[in-house]
């Protein structure tokens, strides 16, 4: 066999070696993508967590790839609390048929919550044995999550929002003059020094408003705070155990320590 036979026979060898793999890569592939859709991480656009005896809350992705709270008010999300929630509802590689489980054991006949994920329906069960873990039903399939998903969605709004009362800035505010005897008197400008601890408000809990079974407030006085070039008004409501502060026509309030801002604010 000549050299120039043996170097041919070496690039014919080569060839049919590179069109076997590029046949397994292609296998692969065809494989991956006749996986059931289930069985895929897909992006997710929208969010809605219904709770027994709690307002749902919906979520959804904006154009720039940013969660934003839609209900029951508008408020931005803490990524570093969602993002953990999002991943965790991925797609198991490892779940069961519904009908090899016992859903009642389980929990999965009364769930502790649901997660609408892009509609479709997640229902969160008990935990199992080990306490680490809780069932989730998923179609006709049944997974395990980690423990700590049912903590999360039980913290609401608190758990997954950001809790700064004013996350875009705070430019102005003006206390609005309290309505009596028709004499609507002066809107009143907070100094400097209290306008920077306006800004840095951060609130302990974010709730649906009205609370139920809440005592009348001791106190109600009304702001207008100027923010990103707009003016918006607030209500501010002193209880004997935390403050409200209540953006206007907004569907929630921040709970806010009584000691976060001066005795002044209530004249």
């Amino acid at each position: 066999m000549t050299h120039s036979q043996k170097i041919q026979r070496l690039v014919v060898a080569g060839c049919v070696l590179l069109a076997l793999l590029t046949g397994i890569i292609a296998l692969v592939w065809w494989t991956d993508q006749r996986r059931s859709p289930s069985a895929r991480p897909a992006t997710i656009h929208s969010l809605r967590i219904e709770r027994p005896g709690f307002v749902d809350i919906t979520l959804r992705k904006q154009a720039d790839e940013q969660w934003h709270i839609e209900e029951p008010c508008e408020l931005q999300t803490n990524s570093q609390r969602l993002q953990p929630l999002l991943d965790a509802l991925t797609p198991s590689a490892h779940s069961y048929a519904s009908t090899d489980v016992d859903l009642e054991a389980a929990g999965l006949i009364r769930p502790e919550a649901l997660i609408f994920v892009d509609e479709q329906r997640l229902a969160l069960g008990a935990s199992d044995l080990s306490g680490e873990r809780r069932y989730l039903q998923r179609g006709d399939r049944v997974e395990f999550v980690p423990e700590w998903i049912l903590s999360l969605l039980n913290g609401g709004l608190s758990a997954i929002a950001v809790a700064d009362v004013f996350p875009q800035g705070l430019d102005a505010l003006r206390a609005a003059p309290p309505q009596t005897d028709g004499d609507t008197g002066k809107e009143e400008d907070v100094s400097d020094e209290s306008l920077q601890r306006w800004r840095t408000l951060s609130a302990q809990q974010i709730v649906s408003w009205p609370l139920n079974e809440v005592e009348e407030p001791i106190a109600t006085r009304q702001w207008l705070a100027d923010i990103a070039g707009q003016q918006t008004g607030l209500t501010l409501q002193d209880f004997q155990r935390f403050i409200a502060l209540r953006f206007e026509n907004a569907g929630c309030a921040y709970i806010l320590p009584r000691s976060s801002l001066p005795d002044s604010v209530f004249p």
